[in-house]
């Protein structure tokens, strides 16, 4: 949920091959695959295309699938202090269906998303800090403040653990995640990816009660 300033360094790529998933009162929503493609474009600036194959599955219903809502972003990390590991990034998004039966369907959506989020990212010791702040614009829908930050540390030889607290704020909704990860380093060029969490606030259908990531994360 909450990125980070860094970015894949020039000329290269990383890509998160991942499942995603979320369960609500009634609904599972599931991304599998979901496919996240960056590119290094210099050494501060980041392009991003992610694109999920989505699954629904209504209570009483069969599951339906389709395509989700692509999202395509550029962070630009313009503050970069190596002594003291303190950066700072920007990372526009925009999210829409290209495809109008995907929403029609209920699989996600109608409309677009543009998010404008600031990230910042410091070293307190032996953690790692991360912190994210922005505003997402919902074209059918009521607009968000989100803020997160994560705690990392090193918790075993190649293995990383970490915490994440993100909010959403909305008008007459607020949930705010709890999130627990790990990055398990099998190579220079393979990480896996793996998180679990649920959210805490406002009583609605739409609050997740238990959300998960499992993926791998190729460098090149």
């Amino acid at each position: 949920m909450t990125d980070d300033p860094e970015t894949p360094g020039n000329g290269h790529w990383e890509i998160n091959l991942a499942a995603t998933g979320a369960h609500t009162s009634g609904q599972w929503d599931i991304a599998a695959p979901d496919v996240d493609i960056n590119y290094g474009w210099g050494e501060h600036v980041q392009l991003k295309l992610d694109v999920p194959w989505l699954f629904v599955h209504e209570t009483d219903q069969p599951w339906k699938s389709g395509l989700g809502a692509p999202d395509l972003g550029v962070k630009w990390r313009f503050v970069d202090i190596e002594d003291s590991g303190f950066s700072m990034s920007t990372y526009p998004q925009y999210a829409r269906n290209w495809l109008s039966s995907s929403a029609t369907r209920g699989i996600s959506a109608p409309g677009g998303q543009f998010l404008l989020p600031i990230e910042v990212a410091t070293v307190a010791g032996d953690y790692a800090l991360d912190a994210e702040v922005g505003r997402n614009l919902v074209q059918f829908g009521a607009d968000q403040w989100v803020a997160g930050a994560i705690v990392a540390h090193s918790c075993g030889k190649n293995l990383e653990c970490l915490g994440e607290v993100h909010e959403v704020l909305a008008p007459h909704n607020s949930q705010t995640l709890l999130n627990v990860g790990v990055h398990f380093k099998l190579n220079e060029s393979r990480i896996v990816l793996a998180s679990a969490g649920r959210e805490f606030g406002t009583h609605t259908d739409d609050q997740r009660r238990f959300v998960f990531y499992l993926g791998i994360q190729l460098l090149k």
